[in-house]
């Protein structure tokens, strides 16, 4: 058997930070070798890649991404291509990384790279679609263009890389991941930040615990669950709003209504789902005044467990109660079994109903079978958000960065508005917008890299002159609100989006506070 791991003789003489280098960066030469040692011999001898080792069932592009449990986990440069969905936007990643790099060196500016930790791969009840991770990596993208292109982030240095690590559909190899993050900390071009959690979970909040024991500063994706913030893990931020942001937008928009006053919640009673139990907890802090009536609970992942079936007593009970609204606290797979259970209610002819709820953002606008179970089942339904598809149409108001984004996504990625419209780009944007405001404040015209610890203590300096220009907000972040995003615009938004801007006129949008 070939031994690939270092030898004893590795890690015996320097701990210095410089020795501690080039021992990691010849660990990984020498794995690196004896892997394309390995599958030369085993092409050459007939041998199935699948056989000589799980790294070669990924292809021979990236020897980093390995096979585990029929999934491709670990971190590439985007030269591994996780979906063919995102071929065009890897390539694209992938590219600009090989132009920072030639860059830097030919003006002999410091280089760094971000790693956005989420999950890469799907199956069919994966907490993200492939349609939303790529509606991220293009938001991401973007940024990363605009960083080394332009000034609009930012003094023009560190150039910047952006590496793509894959926890797995269901996050169970996040392990796998941050190991490899960690050997990327004190490279020759050293990995400073960590962006791009998607998922409120156990899992999440493990990965962050351990990145943070690293001294790596974070910026979170669509997580919005309460805790999962700097309060709670140090050198964590977020750019997605909190559950408690979305119970807020949601109390004003009734407040401002005034013809909805009887709410009954239902959950998810999923008690490890942090992002279903911090919702509830936050509709019950925020909108208890409109709460009339028994909770209402179910199981999570319903498509398993039953289907609208599962729901036949929680609609029966709302009938009985006579409710005018629902607040939902629970995943948008089984939102979608529930709107179906709904659209055939006994009561719906004479007791229509507001279905309400808080999402970073969704697909749903674009999902016909769900658009017909809301107009069957006498529904209206909206939700908080962390974009408004409005921004791109021009139907309403958008945030002052939201053009300059908007101009730079039209010409590197789509024109179509409807990119834009499950609001993960212009998330995944602003994360990574946030993370270099970060790494180029602590920089200042440096010659060398900054160092990770240094960048972390600047997250919470990005306020007042140093605020983030973002396409969802001129957010700012403080320890006052533990990483929150102030500036932060949280709109309501209907679903359907109306075709008619007119129906959306006199609508105002919650924006967060900044202390």
């Amino acid at each position: 058997m070939i031994d690939i791991e270092a030898s004893e003789d590795d890690d015996h003489i320097d701990a210095s930070p410089g020795a501690k280098w080039w021992r990691r960066h010849l660990r990984r030469r020498r794995r690196i070798a004896l892997w394309t040692t390995i599958a030369l011999a085993a092409t050459a001898l007939g041998i199935g890649a699948q056989w000589a080792y799980p790294r070669l069932q990924c292809g021979l592009g990236d020897l980093q991404i390995r096979m585990i449990d029929r999934e491709c986990i670990g971190v590439t440069d985007g030269s591994f291509v996780f979906q063919p969905q995102f071929t065009e936007v890897q390539e694209n990643i992938k590219a600009e990384n090989d132009w920072a790099a030639a860059q830097a060196e030919a003006e002999d500016l410091p280089l760094v790279r971000i790693a956005l930790l989420t999950t890469l791969t799907t199956t069919d009840d994966s907490a993200m679609s492939a349609d939303k991770i790529q509606s991220a990596l293009e938001g991401a993208y973007v940024a990363l263009h605009r960083a080394n292109h332009t000034r609009e982030l930012g003094d023009p240095q560190p150039y910047i890389q952006l590496y793509l690590a894959n926890e797995g559909a269901r996050q169970t190899h996040w392990e796998v991941a941050v190991d490899q993050i960690e050997d990327l900390l004190d490279d020759e071009v050293p990995l400073v930040a960590v962006i791009g959690q998607g998922v409120s979970s156990d899992a999440t909040v493990a990965a962050a615990e351990r990145l943070s024991d690293l001294g790596v500063p974070m910026v979170t994706g669509v997580t919005t669950a309460d805790g999962i913030d700097h309060a709670h893990i140090d050198g964590l931020v977020r750019t997605a709003p909190s559950n408690t942001d979305f119970a807020v937008a949601l109390r004003r928009h009734l407040d401002a209504r005034g013809d909805l006053d009887s709410a009954i919640l239902v959950y998810d009673s999923t008690t490890q789902d942090r992002y279903t139990t911090t919702l509830r907890t936050a509709y019950e802090t925020e909108l208890g005044t409109y709460l009339d009536g028994a909770d209402q609970p179910f199981p999570g992942r319903s498509i398993e467990t039953g289907g609208p079936e599962v729901f036949d007593p929680i609609v029966r009970n709302i009938c009985a109660a006579e409710a005018d609204t629902v607040l939902f606290a629970g995943r948008e797979p089984d939102l979608r079994v529930f709107l179906e259970a709904l659209s055939i209610r006994a009561c719906r002819e004479e007791q229509p109903l507001a279905i309400l709820f808080g999402v970073t953002g969704t697909d749903l606008q674009h999902d016909t079978e769900t658009l017909d179970h809301i107009r069957d089942g006498n529904l209206e339904v909206r939700y908080a958000a962390g974009s408004d598809p409005g921004w791109a149409s021009g139907a309403v108001p958008a945030p002052e960065g939201f053009a300059a984004f908007h101009e730079h996504f039209r010409t590197l990625v789509s024109r179509d508005a409807a990119a834009l419209s499950d609001g993960y780009a212009v998330t995944y944007h602003d994360a990574l917008a946030t993370a270099i405001g970060a790494v180029r404040i602590t920089n200042q015209g440096e010659a060398e890299a900054p160092p990770r610890e240094d960048v972390r203590e600047h997250l919470l300096l990005l306020n007042s002159e140093q605020v983030v220009r973002g396409a969802t907000g001129t957010l700012s972040f403080s320890s006052d609100r533990s990483g929150n995003p102030g500036g932060k615009w949280v709109p309501v938004v209907p679903l359907p989006y109306p075709d008619d801007p007119t129906e959306l006129a006199g609508q105002s949008t919650y924006v967060t506070p900044t202390a």
